[in-house]
């Protein structure tokens, strides 16, 4: 098997996820204290914690899960499954995204400050390379279709 554009895309996607669930989101700055929200908790100043957006690190690692799939069904070259596993993994990181801003939207209501975190726009990144690939794989389908069509029988 060679190594493609498609395989690089999903491992970059994949990495991109997997560096989004290991660092803290946003943080809320109040007038009395300061909340870090991460993919699994929400963590105050004084260390008491609350796991309320847990919802966020389980979309993540569907996602996480769904690009390592496709990363091992392009062992096989099952071209039509590894499509729609991309589907998958692209609306998990898409339904990420609403729990998220529903989160901030709950959580801004007094906030004095708003900081967000670089690695908020990581899964946006993991979608347009999970796109790049999904637009790779259906090239490599397409010329394979055209290459068997190209042969003619011989009497």
């Amino acid at each position: 098997m060679k190594f493609k554009l498609q395989h690089l895309c999903l491992l970059l996607a994949l990495a991109a996820v997997v560096v989004t669930l290991c660092f803290p989101l946003i943080e809320f700055i109040y007038s009395d204290a300061s909340v870090t929200m991460t993919n699994f908790s929400l963590r105050q100043i004084d260390g008491t914690s609350n796991a309320a957006p847990w919802a966020l690190g389980g979309l993540l690692i569907a996602a996480a899960l769904c690009q390592l799939f496709t990363l091992l069904i392009a062992l096989f070259q099952n071209y039509a499954l590894q499509k729609r596993s991309l589907i998958l993994g692209m609306l998990i990181l898409t339904g990420w995204y609403i729990v998220y801003l529903v989160f901030m939207l709950i959580l801004k209501s007094e906030a004095t400050a708003i900081l967000p975190r670089w690695t908020t726009i990581l899964p946006l990144v993991s979608i347009i390379l999970s796109f790049m690939a999904f637009n790779a794989i259906r090239r490599t389908e397409a010329k394979i279709i055209a290459s068997g069509n190209s042969f003619r029988l011989r009497d």
